[in-house]
């Protein structure tokens, strides 16, 4: 697939009457490079990077003369590029332990642990009561407080959102396997979307994605009794979760 993509990156603006060698290979080999390089470092906002990168040739070509007949090259390149980048990071961590984010592995095998956010800050109690866990989640404002996490062991709990509007509730068994979270849904919403305030974003999901606060709290104090989800509600899980709880987090 790579050596095919690659092939129309240099053969197509060739057919199109591209002659510039120089600046062909040059965006070739940069937009490669430079969307690999941010793909492998990239944490907290690799979507944003590749939003820039594809954004980039527009911006190019009003000061390089005859870029736009490179655009579909740099494009191309770049999906690669950062296709790549991403490989190579994922094994990285692979072979160096770090499955997980660096928060998330600092709470595993610690036992007992409650994580809230007030603005940019982040604190941690290491054991936590039902009643605390309740409390932290019925002061959600989606503003400033706008997630509670609560981890036995491997497992964790994640509330985000608005306690007197939308709220979601993520879950997973062991934080180790990123693509192992669910988020609690409801059933019989009526259908449509629906904004969730976290923080400084705002993020649209279906009206089934979201819960209620009494709904949340059930799901919170099972886990804190149980250290799992509650089976007698409907928990949705794809590998798509773990992005959604990334970017609330």
């Amino acid at each position: 697939m790579v050596p095919i993509v690659l092939a129309v990156a240099v053969v197509g603006p060739l057919i199109g009457g591209q002659r510039d060698m120089g600046l062909l290979l040059g965006t070739v080999g940069g937009s490669l490079v430079l969307a690999a390089t941010l793909a492998f470092v990239a944490v907290g906002a690799p979507i944003t990077l590749l939003a820039a990168l594809f954004l980039a040739p527009y911006i190019v070509s009003r000061f390089v003369p005859n870029f736009s007949p490179v655009f579909l090259s740099w494009l191309l390149c770049t999906f690669v590029g950062w296709v790549l980048g991403s490989m190579l990071r994922s094994e990285w961590d692979r072979r160096r332990g770090r499955g997980t984010p660096a928060k998330d592995r600092s709470r595993q095998g610690t036992g007992k642990s409650l994580e809230w956010r007030v603005g940019r800050k982040t604190f941690r109690e290491a054991g936590f009561s039902e009643a605390a866990l309740v409390a932290k989640i019925q002061s959600l404002d989606g503003d400033r407080r706008s997630l509670v996490s609560a981890v036995r062991g491997e497992a964790c709990l994640t509330v985000a959102g608005n306690a007197q509007g939308p709220l979601m509730v993520f879950y997973s068994a062991d934080t180790s396997e990123e693509d192992k979270w669910s988020v609690l849904t409801s059933t019989g919403s009526d259908p449509g979307q629906v904004d969730v305030k976290i923080g400084h974003m705002s993020l649209a999901h279906e009206s089934w994605e979201i819960t209620t606060l009494e709904k949340a709290l059930v799901a919170a104090r099972h886990f804190q009794r149980t250290g799992r989800a509650d089976p007698q509600m409907k928990w949705f899980s794809s590998p798509t979760i773990a992005d959604w709880r990334t970017l609330a987090s």
